[in-house]
């Protein structure tokens, strides 16, 4: 009797090894995290994120964040995403983007699904829609995610020797728009994803994730680190702290930002010049004698085509000759490129031009735009501290706002005539801050330094306002400003 049953327990065992050896290297690797049996997945962390394409120049490094808590949760069979996040400021003195500088906690909550990305402020919805692309990469590069992605998409999987490991290969793309290459170990934990996404202004960008090592939390195995890097800078160092499978997750995308981008609004300041607005990014378009001008053309493809059709429009039969770029920051420069299909050549400071000829020169085969799908390259003609645009009756002046913490190369323009300034994220208009943000600190110096008069800024966040708004939100006296004028 003790015979038989050793007998049968052996078979047992040797059914089961060699049912596990008719798994392919993909099942196998999914079994390890379950994922057959997860739908839904949470995590927590905490560590540093770095805001992508928000640097004070092309070369320097994506600006830190402390990251205080991240609860990241995916609905996979949905294909959502829901990010709560509490960051503080990691920049010492504040530099780049993201809206620094900021002052305490700052809460953000961001999420994606069928194709629509937005952020939750309190009750407000706020559209994000030039960032589609990168949250739904986050989704399919997750362990989880990335593994449910490979099945649907008849991934290769192949057992390689590399730096004399034997690692599992995966290889797909996801949808036509994510391209991803992932890396496990001997253990069947994925530790390495080299992948690519369709970025607005780097065209097929590169994104490496490095996962591990991996824990069993309550059950469940996941990474205790994932650090991440996008077009060759740190994006993400992120230490988990817990895990959830299956919770329950429902994220509904709002009536009120489905159809974003918002349509274009105009409102003419003064003969020949219009703030063009609806949603959170403007632009400003100028009329020449026989051409136009546009200053900024953010964030999308699609914003930018809205753009055009609204100055046809308002201008029928005039083209656009010169886009003015005021930074190469992703949210204001991943409309650009529909200009220059238009035929617009870019107006930039120098400073941006080696980034947005790289990316012109990258391939752009996840996002085609209009730009990628005409087969041309965009043409740029840069500026150093200033630059006129003028026709003769009118002229654009161009200035770069020296040492403003913001960029390196940020540009402003000034209308002489009609004492107008332009510009972008050195004076957002708002409640007056408890601590003068060194930007605005840095637009205003700017100002006294070329010794221009300004009485409106045309701000591209935000509404048109008086200019001593600007001094009242760096705690300068409003009057001395009319008491400086009548001295002159």
């Amino acid at each position: 009797m003790l015979k038989k049953l050793f007998l049968t327990v052996a078979l047992l065992v040797w059914a089961a090894a060699g049912a596990r050896a008719a798994e392919t290297p993909l099942q196998q690797i999914a079994d390890v995290l379950d994922v057959d049996k997860t739908r839904t997945f949470q995590f927590t962390a905490n560590g540093r994120m770095y805001h992508v394409g928000q640097s004070t120049s092309h070369m320097a490094a994506w600006p830190r964040y402390y990251v205080k808590s991240l609860t990241r949760a995916y609905d996979f069979t949905a294909g959502a995403m829901r990010d709560q996040m509490v960051r503080t400021q990691g920049e010492d003195p504040p530099s780049g983007g993201g809206g620094q500088p900021l002052e305490g906690d700052q809460n953000i909550v961001s999420l994606v699904r069928d194709g629509v990305a937005w952020n939750e402020a309190g009750k407000n919805m706020v559209p994000r829609f030039w960032e589609v692309n990168d949250r739904e990469h986050q989704l399919v590069i997750s362990p989880h995610g990335l593994l449910r992605a490979a099945f649907a998409n008849n991934a290769a999987a192949v057992k390689r020797m590399i730096n004399g490991r034997e690692m599992t290969v995966i290889t797909f793309t996801d949808r036509g728009k994510h391209r991803v290459t992932a890396y496990a170990n001997d253990q069947n934990a994925i530790e390495t994803v080299e992948s690519w996404y369709g970025n607005p202004v780097a065209g097929d960008m590169k994104v490496v994730t490095h996962y591990g090592p991996y824990r069993d939390f309550a059950g469940v195995k996941f990474p205790t680190k994932i650090v991440q890097y996008q077009d060759g800078h740190p994006a993400l160092d992120l230490t988990v702290t817990a895990v959830r499978a299956n919770p329950t997750l429902d994220v509904q995308v709002p009536a009120d930002v489905r159809s974003n981008p918002a349509p274009v609004k105009s409102e003419k300041v003064v003969d020949g010049v219009w703030h063009l607005t609806g949603g959170s990014h403007h632009s400003v378009l100028i009329e020449m004698k026989d051409y136009l001008i546009v200053v900024e053309g953010p964030q999308s493809d699609e914003r930018s085509m809205n753009l055009i059709a609204e100055v046809k429009k308002l201008v029928p039969g005039k083209a656009i000759k010169y886009l003015v770029n005021t930074h190469h920051h992703f949210d204001h420069s991943g409309g650009i490129r529909a200009f220059a299909a238009e035929g617009a050549t870019i107006v930039t400071h120098e400073i941006n031009r080696p980034y947005f000829e790289r990316a012109a020169n990258n391939t752009w085969n996840l996002a085609p735009d209009r730009l990628a799908k005409a087969k041309r390259k965009p043409v740029f003609q840069t500026m150093g501290d200033n630059m006129v645009l003028t026709d003769g009756s009118r002229s654009v002046e161009l200035y770069q706002i020296v040492g403003n913490g913001h960029h390196d190369g940020l540009v402003m323009a000034y209308l002489r005539r009609e004492r107008l300034l332009i510009e972008a994220d050195a004076y957002t208009p708002g409640a007056v801050p408890k601590t003068p943000n060194p930007f605005s600190v840095s637009l205003e110096a700017n100002v006294r330094r070329l010794n221009i008069d300004v009485d409106r800024i045309l701000p591209l966040h935000g509404s048109i306002v008086p200019y001593v708004e600007l001094l009242k939100a760096i705690g300068k006296d409003p009057a001395a400003k009319k008491e400086a004028a009548k001295k002159e």
